[in-house]
């Protein structure tokens, strides 16, 4: 799997003093250039390091997450199975409770605590069913991850991606992770730049307006998709 490594480019203030300056020589030149080359070579790997850390735990997620979806739509068992198996890799790789708010809007500040719990579990079980099917049409893709970006933000880091399929054009996918929470988590999926969150957003809304604005009827709704 190839990676294009990211180049972090760090400019260093150069400090000028108004002194009397000794006689300079080929010889002391190189000294110099040899020593303020060494001290940037130290003092600049921290912050470049700690991004480049994050950076590889948000691609290992992603690799992670992808071999681990279709291990299980490729694998053995029935729908019902490979539906559960989803169910626990969304409760392990992604941030469902902030997908789940991110797409329902407003209405999640009027939830208490066990609406909001009935929802959640209702949106992931909705996400397993629908993805099964959608995800079965990359079976067979090998991903290369092209390159990264951290937004430094809670946004978290988008990985880009380009899946390899068998006898068709790439299909460009970025992965939305984020360590908001204390852990990288996934947040967001985009298919040739379609937004899974963006395109939940505007199916679960017009799915609330069908149901008159009950969150129970949703999430009834939901779990019956």
């Amino acid at each position: 799997m190839n990676h294009v490594k990211q180049v972090n480019e760090v400019k260093t203030p150069i400090r000028i003093e108004n002194t009397k300056c000794p006689s300079i020589t080929r010889r002391s030149l190189l000294i110099r250039g040899t020593f303020f080359s060494s001290s940037i070579f130290f003092c600049l790997p921290r912050n470049t390091e700690a991004k480049d850390k994050r950076i590889q735990k948000a691609e290992a997620l992603t690799e992670n997450i992808f071999q681990s979806i279709f291990k299980i739509i490729g694998g053995p068992g029935n729908e019902y199975q490979k539906r559960k198996g989803l169910v626990k890799l969304f409760e392990k790789y992604a941030d469902v409770p902030i997908i789940a708010r991110a797409v329902l809007g407003s209405p999640w500040r009027q939830l208490n605590s066990v609406e909001r719990a009935n929802f959640i579990a209702a949106f992931r079980q909705y996400l397993a069913k629908k993805y099964i099917a959608q995800f079965s049409e990359f079976l067979g893709a090998k991903m290369m991850i092209e390159r990264s970006r951290d937004s430094g933000s809670k946004a978290g880091i988008m990985v880009e991606t380009r899946l390899l399929m068998p006898g068709s054009s790439p299909i460009k996918v970025g992965w939305q992770v984020s360590d908001a929470t204390g852990k990288f988590k996934m947040i967001d999926v985009k298919i040739e730049e379609i937004s899974l969150l963006t395109t939940e957003r505007g199916e679960i809304r017009n799915q609330l307006s069908k149901e008159g604005g009950s969150i129970s009827r949703l999430s009834t709704a939901l779990l019956n998709y």
